[in-house]
């Protein structure tokens, strides 16, 4: 099995981008890549742009080589580069649960149909294919139970050389849900967000969402304890590298050889970009930015354009798929 992040925040960009080759079969988890719109007051710099385009050229560009493509939940840095799957990819994608999701998928499934893209809405299935399985989970928390972001699905794929798990924004894990699936599951390799300790002395105002010293101990003992009964190996990234403390906060995790960043399973050095914002100082100058590539103005666009018509064909056929959903 091989195991290959694509784009990470601890590679400089919001992205838990992932490609799994395993028992013959090649699956994209989470094709997505964006960057804070500000972070510490500033917009992002020169060097994440850079970052940015080089992720987004990975994405697409492995994407066109897969078999499946499987995504956790709904956020940009997640999704936004699945219109330019191939029509004879399968998609598998959970199903949207918050008003957000839904007008989300509104936009998606109709675009998916009308270019002959197939998907199905998987959540607590398993899907062979080939040698492999890949088994679903129901929807877990995004980050503590109850919380407000709402819902992600982690994937176990699973074939003879061993079991890899995508936990998406499980955020430590936080919830004793995501904690229970995964030891069920029982990984060779989790990938998963970190806690988001920069909440704990820098806040957005537009979140709502509160972050204390006591979550980051419980996330910490989850993770403890995974390692402990399974053995595995653990990618924490993601939120936890948006941190410029993760490694003073993660110190005895790192410690014990089992875990480390998406850049240090790939034998990177970490450039946690977003974390060093305000290192860089002032902004860049607009017109001294690259140029955003193709990929990069079209996702961009994605939420902007409306293309989804009640009254199209094929929006009829994505009908009892939205329903399902709403209900």
């Amino acid at each position: 099995m091989e195991i290959t992040p694509l784009a990470a925040d601890s590679l400089g960009v919001r992205s838990m981008a992932t490609l799994v080759e395993a028992g013959g079969v090649r699956v994209m988890v989470d094709p997505g890549a964006t960057l804070a719109e500000t972070r510490y007051g500033l917009p992002p710099t020169a060097e994440e742009r850079q970052s940015l385009e080089g992720a987004v050229s990975a994405i697409v560009g492995a994407m066109c080589q897969v078999d499946a493509v499987v995504v956790t939940h709904y956020h940009e840095d997640h999704i936004n580069l699945l219109p330019y799957v191939l029509s004879t990819t399968a998609v598998y994608l959970k199903t949207p649960a918050t008003p957000q999701e839904r007008r989300y998928a509104q936009d998606l499934f109709p675009r998916l149909q009308r270019t002959g893209r197939s998907f199905a809405l998987v959540d607590g299935t398993t899907v062979g294919l080939r040698d492999t399985s890949l088994t679903f989970s129901k929807p877990l928390p995004h980050g503590k139970a109850g919380c407000k972001a709402g819902s992600v699905m982690a994937v176990a794929i699973k074939a003879q050389d061993g079991c890899f798990i995508h936990g998406s924004d499980v955020q430590g894990p936080l919830a004793g849900q995501a904690f229970a699936w995964f030891l069920q599951q029982r990984p060779d390799v989790l990938y998963l967000s970190g806690a988001p300790t920069h909440k704990l002395y820098y806040r957005d105002e537009q979140e709502s969402e509160t972050f204390t010293f006591g979550d980051l101990r419980s996330a910490k003992q989850n993770l403890r304890t995974l390692i402990k009964y399974t053995g595995c190996q653990v990618i924490l990234d993601h939120y936890a590298a948006r941190d410029r403390n993760f490694h003073r906060l993660h110190e005895d995790l790192l410690a014990t050889g089992h875990v480390q960043s998406a850049a240090g399973y790939l034998g990177l050095p970490e450039r946690p970009l977003e974390a060093a914002r305000r290192d860089a100082g002032l902004a860049p100058d607009p017109l001294e930015a690259p140029l955003a590539s193709p990929y990069v103005l079209a996702a961009a666009k994605h939420r902007e354009l409306s293309l989804f018509d009640a009254t199209a064909p094929d929006a009829q056929k994505a009908a009892p798929q939205l329903a399902a959903a709403a209900s």
